[in-house]
């Protein structure tokens, strides 16, 4: 009787046990058992060889941000071609849903892009498509290009910014004849690009201003102007050309 006593005894005792174990952990206790096995050096690297289960979310530990992009970039370059233009060259290997891309340009990344250009994307495809587009530029100070991929749906992304050289022209003006009377003299300007806009504006050496014009015309292809200077006090005076964002300054003598 005393050992049918003690084995029910033991029989409880293991029941109790099992039934203890099978208690789920509460979610205090699973969160604070995440936040340790994440701290381990190798828990990233480990999770990476773990087939995630169906109904696992493969974000969860923020090792994705996204679904599939909607355009594989595989180049965006830039060059020079002139000191008024800009080439603008890139490739993807594969696109879905794409609809355009924009052409941002700007001076200083920090001051935010403007829209210079937009090409029309090819919508899906899994072969590589190359793409161009030339930029009006005669900025003298170096540029910064990104792309702006636009889906069907309105989402965006952008590429990585790139920069392109200044503008090498130089700007010069230089008076003809010099010295030379004030009725005959004409300035010869180099490095000013064909319809560029620009002012002259005429001092003396007091800095006053004897002579002004807002839209200067060219008389040839060798960029002279010929201003109709009023009658000025022989001496000595200076011209100033300015354009957008360029400008050149010489100096000359008017003689009786």
């Amino acid at each position: 009787m005393r050992f049918i006593l003690y084995c029910a005894a033991c029989f409880a005792c293991c029941q109790t046990v099992l039934a203890q174990h099978n208690v789920p952990d509460s979610p205090v206790k699973i969160a604070a058992d995440r936040l340790f096995a994440m701290a381990q050096a190798d828990y990233y690297l480990n999770l990476r060889g773990i087939a995630l289960s169906p109904l696992a979310d493969p974000c969860d530990v923020n090792l994705c941000k996204s679904s599939i992009l909607p355009v594989t970039l595989i180049k965006f370059e830039g060059k020079r071609i002139d000191d008024a233009n800009v080439a603008l060259v890139w490739e993807t290997s594969e696109e879905t849903n794409n609809d355009y891309f924009e052409i941002e340009r700007t001076l200083n990344p920090g001051w935010g892009f403007t829209t210079v250009g937009k090409v029309k994307g090819v919508g899906s495809t899994t072969s590589v498509h190359r793409y161009g587009h030339t930029d009006p530029n005669e900025y003298a100070a170096y540029t910064y290009y990104r792309l702006k991929q636009v889906d069907f749906d309105n989402t965006y992304e952008y590429s990585t910014i790139i920069a392109i050289k200044a503008s090498a022209a130089t700007l010069t003006v230089t008076a003809l004849p010099n010295p030379g009377q004030s009725k005959d003299m004409a300035f010869k300007i180099s490095g000013l690009n064909v319809s560029e806009p620009f002012t002259s504006v005429i001092y003396d050496v007091r800095g006053t201003v004897v002579y002004s014009d807002n839209d200067p015309r060219i008389l040839s292809e060798e960029q002279i102007i010929r201003p109709k200077l009023p009658a000025v006090s022989p001496g000595k005076y200076s011209i100033k050309i300015k354009s957008a964002n360029r400008q050149a300054i010489g100096s000359f003598v008017v003689i009786p």
